[in-house]
């Protein structure tokens, strides 16, 4: 190289450097290292930290990618060379084509793949006390954009785009952070909060993959499955402390069927080379094959399964926060001290720290960008062979479309089946004319989702009915428990008709680019009254709609009935057609893509009135998942309420509460009894606080104003609130609250029972509907229910003040729809939902997560009449 050439080059490096300020660490930022002891980056801070090394290299770009729950906005990096950032639009473009094989030939994706750029998503701390990976992402967004890595940083990422959300729950960092930092150096120091840490959701934010309900799923899943089409997804948890330090996949059994053979390849390469680089780095206790499977359950990672991504978690085990833990050898169980093949290098114990954990996850992540730019070219090319073979390849037991007839009882619910499924990235299309299929017909209009399509295990797994293989801890032992779900079927779960076509039909179809909302209908004119249809969801938001602040006369009809040929099923609601209704009722119809009905004579119809509901909700200091999701639910439907916490139902010292003149109905959650009560069960079993001396129990971490519940004195005060006309709603688990402390005429026959005489872990379920009684108002008489823990209710007869109506059983035979269950003699004939009414209140146990998750749709109207309870009844 000529002198001039060297001084050339030399000016270009100094004027780079004068350019560009150098990159600012992390430790610099913040004023200590990430991970260090007892000190945590709020979001706020890891935004700010983003922003400043954005703009101090070419090696980096932020995106916004949506908004959280609390309007926080959420951010991705892209990290990649100047070069690979100044053409992300082709990588993308690239992506979208090896998805596609139906416009890409098999040689275009060979030059695709040689041409394009891994691209790698990395999702951190959903799970917000799983706090560690928040403060990781930053280090490694330094470290990646400063080569300092174990491999050619430069090399590497000329081949790799690395998408690094620090975290897809900014809400829940921000509260945990700020709840820790309140309580360090005090007793409470690394204690849980006593509120979720998502506003809604709290651990089940991992639960919500399929269903969007949450502005967190649906801005990571856009980057996922529409925008940018990762190959490669990791998302970082934590779990307990006392076994591993981290797990990697390989997942252990039982895998789900329907997800491709390359994609558990490609997790096995990406996980052991995991295992393969901590080892080499001296870190030990990194376990594979235990604790997580490979059943899909809706969580943020095995999501991606469908899709043909390569989805890995990972699980380091945890701190109390950001304060360290000791762990004593002999405190270590067996399995996880001894040497065993997927855990070749036990941690011998001792003390643990934050540091350790971010640590561990740096070098899993750099093993999995490093891995993705030695495989560039086979996993870009293995990326179109996936979709490739789900467009083609006609897979064991697999249907060949699912039929959605356009014809429904609640067509509303079944337009946001398809919104859902769409976001999923789901194709489907709509019939031009009338067809048959599977030997029956389907009318012009019906909806079709085709399994020949790039997404098709998604689509299939979402849509069919799931068989949990019956595994055993030992052959002919007790059933080994999934992680969580056995089925989620969406069909089911959302009360929309769906049907199974096994073989090819010919139809006129149309791919839909969105699903076709109904126009807004036109409103009912202006005869005397409006008709809601009780079959329908919707009508329940547009009825609470009208009847807050009493703006609305209304009533429920008492039975089914016919009138100028509109049918009218039981429960439905008539309005008085005012003209302050003929104003609110247009923009409600529109916004909840409903359809009401004029008459202009209900004289002769069996009607009960309904006034506005005062609801309270509890909501006890232990972060109940399904409080937040019956929050939700009433959120999304408009539904108004208000949160009562363990003083609002048990009063204080100087004032106790007169519950009936604040409120109709009080909605208790599925929780346990004794947390409701505040009691410990074994307390609760001797009646009462235990003696002895202290000691006896482990000291709390909850601050004393966040401890105990509604004690004796809320019971009391309940009791009172029903006698003078109240309704208590126990949902699930709470109806044992219902039972125990106010003697509510039914019996939990599944009490007692072990796993080898009774097992359903979160199943689909048949059930019995009388749709003739408030509680059943517009379900149909056969229904399906998920089953989580739930009870089978055994009525009996009712002591003086009692009364009780069953509302829903379990079927003499055929109650499995979906999932597993053993023991089904234990479940036939017995109640889901009962109706007790006791003096001038009522107590409505609905023993099923009718709202779980706020994607059991098909059974939300349990918990909706019993909130719009007509009067004198």
């Amino acid at each position: 190289m000529t002198s001039r050439r060297l001084a050339a080059l030399g000016l270009a490096v100094l004027f780079a450097a004068v350019s560009l300020p150098a990159q600012t660490s992390p430790e610099k930022f913040l004023g200590f290292k990430p991970g260090a002891d007892r000190k945590l980056a709020d979001y706020a801070q890891i935004k700010a930290y983003f922003d400043k090394l954005a703009s101090e290299t070419p090696k980096m770009k932020l995106f916004t990618i949506g908004e959280s729950t609390l309007k926080k906005p959420i951010i991705m990096a892209a990290i990649s060379t100047a070069e690979n950032l100044a053409k992300i639009d082709r990588w993308k473009e690239i992506a979208g084509k090896l998805r596609d094989p139906r416009t890409t030939s098999v040689d275009d994706a060979r030059r695709l793949a040689r041409e394009g750029k891994s691209v790698v998503l990395i999702t951190c701390s959903l799970h917000a006390t799983e706090i560690a990976a928040s403060q990781m992402s930053m280090e490694l967004a330094y470290d990646l954009v400063t080569g300092n890595t174990f491999f050619d940083a430069g090399k590497i990422l000329s081949d790799v785009v690395v998408l690094l959300v620090p975290t897809h729950n900014p809400d829940g960092n921000q509260m945990v952070v700020d709840w820790y930092k309140k309580y360090v150096g005090t007793r409470y120091e690394g204690g849980s909060m006593p509120w979720l840490y998502h506003p809604y959701a709290g651990h089940d934010n991992n639960r919500d993959w399929y269903m969007f309900n949450l502005a967190e799923t649906r801005a990571v899943s856009k980057v996922l499955y529409h925008d940018w089409l990762p190959q490669i997804h990791v998302d970082m948890h934590q779990m307990g402390a006392s076994g591993a330090r981290l797990f990697v996949p390989p997942f252990m059994d039982p895998p789900l069927p329907n997800i491709q053979p390359m994609v558990w390849r490609g997790v096995n390469l990406v996980g052991m080379n995991m295992s393969y680089d901590l080892q080499k780095h001296g870190y030990s206790g990194v376990v594979n094959g235990r604790s997580y499977t490979g059943w899909w359950i809706g969580a943020c990672d095995d999501t991606s399964w469908l899709h043909n991504v390569i989805g890995i978690l990972t699980e380091a085990a945890s701190v109390r926060v950001a304060t360290p833990t000791y762990t004593e050898p002999n405190e270590i169980p067996r399995s996880y001290y001894e040497k065993r093949i997927d855990y070749p290098d036990p941690w011998p114990g001792g003390w643990w720290r934050l540091r350790d954990i971010v640590d561990y996850e740096l070098v899993a992540a750099k093993s999995m960008i490093k891995t993705a730019g030695l495989h560039k070219d086979d996993l870009l090319f293995n990326f179109h062979r996936m979709y490739k073979t789900s467009v083609e390849k006609v897979e064991k037991n697999q249907p060949y479309a699912f039929v959605i007839p356009d014809r429904q009882r609640d067509a509303p619910t079944m337009l946001k089946m398809l919104e859902i499924m769409m976001m999923g990235g789901i194709e489907i299309h709509r019939a031009k004319a009338d067809f048959v299929a599977g030997g029956r017909g389907y009318p012009a209009g019906s909806f079709v989702v085709l399994m020949a399509q790039p997404y098709k295990t998604y689509a299939w797994a979402l849509l069919e009915k799931q068989k949990y293989p019956d595994m055993r801890q030992y052959p002919g032992g007790p059933p080994q428990p999934p992680y969580d779900n056995a089925a989620w079927t969406l069909p089911l779960q959302m009360g929309v008709a769906c049907d199974q076509v096994d073989e090819p039909f010919e139809a006129k179809l149309d791919r839909i680019a969105s699903v076709p909302y109904p126009k807004p209908p036109a409103g009912p004119g202006r005869e005397a009254y409006v008709l809601l249809n009780s079959e329908v969801n919707a009508s329940y938001a547009v009825a609470f709609a009208l009847l807050k602040d009493d703006k609305a006369e209304m009533w429920r009809t008492k039975a089914k009935a016919s009138k100028r040929g509109v049918l009218i099923p039981a429960g439905s609601f008539l309005v008085r057609n005012t003209p302050e209704v003929q104003k609110a009722l247009p923009p409600l119809l529109a916004k909840h893509h409903l359809a009401a009905a004029a008459l202009d004579d209900v004289a002769d119809l069996p009607k009960a009135p309904l006034r506005n509901r005062r609801i309270g909700l509890f909501q006890s200091w232990r972060g109940n998942m399904d409080e937040g999701w019956t929050r939700y639910v009433f959120d999304d439907m408009g539904i108004p309420y208000k949160t009562l916490h363990n003083e609002d139902i048990r009063g204080t010292k100087e004032k106790k509460p007169d519950l009936r003149a604040d409120f109709e109905v009080i909605v208790f959650a599925d929780e346990n009894p004794n947390t409701i009560k505040g009691t410990r069960p074994a307390e609760a079993a001797a009646g009462g606080p235990r003696g002895g001396g202290a000691g006896q129990r482990r000291e709390s971490t909850t601050p004393p104003e966040y401890e105990g519940g509604i004690g004796q004195e809320g019971v009391d005060n309940l009791r009172a609130f029903v006698e003078k006309g109240g309704i208590v709603v126990t949902l699930n688990g709470a109806c044992e609250f219902a039972i125990a402390d106010f003697g509510a005429p039914a019996r939990n026959a599944l009490s007692g029972l072990d796993r080898t005489r009774f097992f359903c872990p979160t199943s689909i379920l048949k059930i019995l509907v009388d749709n003739e009684t408030p509680i059943g108002y517009g379900m149909p008489r056969e229904a399906a229910a998920m089953f989580a823990n739930s009870l089978a209710l055994e009525t009996y007869f009712p002591p003086y003040d009692w009364e009780r109506k069953v509302v829903a059983t379990y079927p003499d035979d055929g109650v499995l729809l979906s999932g597993w269950l053993l023991g089904e003699e234990n479940l036939t004939r017995k109640a889901a939902v009962v109706d007790a009414k006791y003096k001038d209140g009522r107590f409505i146990l609905i023993g099923i997560r009718c709202q779980n998750r706020a994607q059991s749709h098909g059974t939300y109207k349990f918990l909706l009449n019993a909130l719009l309870y007509p009067e004198n009844e």
